[in-house]
């Protein structure tokens, strides 16, 4: 099981469909394996469109209707609690995404990976594995 960065949401947002993107060739090699939104992601691919345009935000909700969204229940806000407890006692949590903290939560709580076009957002988070892609 693979979890979806909001770049990823981003990125596929922005190939429409080409298949030669970096995205779309991330999302085909692991075609494989499930590939899950948790809530913070969607929340921020949601955001950006929606300061964007109306239009925008309906073409993202659109996009994410096709995507299984994972909520947040009480294990993945116990993860994301001990995620930055131990990022903060490693004086590594200041400057850091809460929404990436809140991604990386979920693919721990799933034993998924995260794909990211941003694996530097999830550096010394332990036993999290990062799937990375270039533009």
């Amino acid at each position: 099981m693979i979890c979806a960065d909001a770049t990823v949401l981003i990125d596929e947002f922005r190939a429409k469909g080409d298949r030669s993107a970096a995205v779309n060739c991330a999302l085909l090699a692991h075609g494989a394996e499930e590939l899950v939104v948790p809530f913070a992601a969607a929340g921020e691919f949601l955001d950006g469109a929606a300061s964007v345009s109306e239009p925008r935000f309906q073409e993202a909700l659109s996009l994410l209707r096709r995507r299984r969204i994972i909520p947040a229940g009480l294990d993945v806000a116990g993860r994301y609690g001990r995620i930055a407890s131990a990022l903060r006692q490693s004086k590594k949590l200041a400057g850091r995404s809460h929404n990436d903290l809140w991604i990386a939560a979920t693919a721990n709580h799933l034993g998924a990976r995260v794909l990211t076009r941003n694996p530097e957002h999830f550096r010394g988070i332990d036993g999290l594995e990062v799937v990375a892609y270039g533009r």
